[in-house]
């Protein structure tokens, strides 16, 4: 396993992970795209109303796999919530780990970490969205190892969306 430093996503890394994110999801929606432009900008009354607009009810935070040797972003993993479930669940937000590196248990390290942060909010579920395109298969494994399970299927044009959801239980 690489031994990496999780931290908190600052603004200054905000452009790396934007880069990572982009390698590692090419296909993103133009709303996706834009996600980076709202976390940095998440204190704005302007783009609170905006993510208000469109369901969201913010972003809780944003951490990345820190090599702790050179200081490179590794892998990254988030939290926000949706107005309309936003008492009752919290969604993993571009998790992923860069290509380079993985297969290290970065995505492991990532994935536990964001299970003991959603657990730390109250909530009762853990939910996230991925597809089943070939470059997310070893996260469909991983997603299975740690309970997450599929509870909807949404076909798209080239690819099918896969809901899960983790049932949280709360923090020890």
């Amino acid at each position: 396993m690489t031994d990496v430093r999780i931290e908190r996503l600052e603004r200054n890394r905000l452009r790396e992970a934007r880069k990572l994110v982009w390698r590692c999801f090419p296909w993103q929606t133009p709303l996706e795209r834009l996600s980076f432009w709202a976390i940095a900008n998440r204190h704005s009354p302007i783009m609170r109303r905006m993510m208000a607009w469109v369901g969201m009810a913010g972003f809780l935070d944003f951490w990345g796999a820190i090599d702790p040797q050179t200081g490179a972003l590794l892998g990254i993993t988030g939290l926000y919530q949706y107005t309309r479930d936003a008492t009752e669940a919290v969604w993993l937000a571009w998790f992923c780990v860069d290509p380079e590196v993985r297969r290290r248990g970065i995505g492991s390290r990532l994935l536990d970490f964001s299970i003991e942060q959603a657990k730390r909010t109250g909530r009762k579920y853990l939910r996230l969205y991925t597809s089943d395109m070939s470059n997310e298969a070893a996260a469909q494994i991983l997603y299975e190892s740690r309970g997450l399970e599929i509870v909807a299927r949404k076909w798209r044009l080239f690819y099918t969306v896969i809901y899960r959801e983790l049932r949280l239980d709360p923090p020890a």
